[in-house]
């Protein structure tokens, strides 16, 4: 009997051990970003985008701006009709930003990262113009965290 239990264990161990590394690592990630990281804007209003690599759920997501004194504000925005994009233009004055979002795929997975950015009164901004608003990757500076997790259940 003990032998069996022992044989038992071990394919319960296999079995675990097989799920957890088939369990989904869909982590979504910002493909790219108006600001980029660490770029420098104009005070005033602009615009903000994000895009990213793979559809999320819109109602569970969010976009948040943290300024110098750390308070954040939940920043109203479009969703693309592929849910891959949100967008909206906010008015921003001069300070230090944190770009911080929040994304839930529709499986109740979790994946969030910040962009951090300034904005100064007369900046001189040769990557970002009103009149060229095109996407660049978030790739340089971006930090985030792009590693799944199960929604909580209800």
């Amino acid at each position: 009997m003990q032998k069996y239990y022992k044989i038992k264990s071990a394919a319960l161990c296999v079995l675990v051990g097989a799920s957890v590394l088939g369990t989904s690592v869909y982590a979504i990630d910002v493909k790219s970003s108006i600001p980029k990281a660490n770029q420098t804007l104009q005070a005033g209003t602009q615009e903000i985008m994000l895009k990213y690599d793979h559809e999320f759920n819109p109602f569970r997501s969010r976009l948040l701006l943290v300024g110098e004194q750390g308070e954040p504000k939940l920043i109203p925005a479009t969703v693309s009709l592929d849910h891959t994009q949100v967008k909206t233009q906010y008015p921003l004055t001069a300070g230090k930003y944190k770009l911080q979002w929040q994304i839930w795929t529709w499986k109740g997975e979790e994946s969030s990262g910040e962009i951090p950015f300034t904005v100064e009164e007369n900046a001189l901004d040769t990557t970002h113009s009103t009149a060229n608003l095109s996407p660049a990757p978030a790739t340089n500076g971006q930090s985030g965290n792009a590693s799944a997790k199960q929604a909580p259940s209800n």
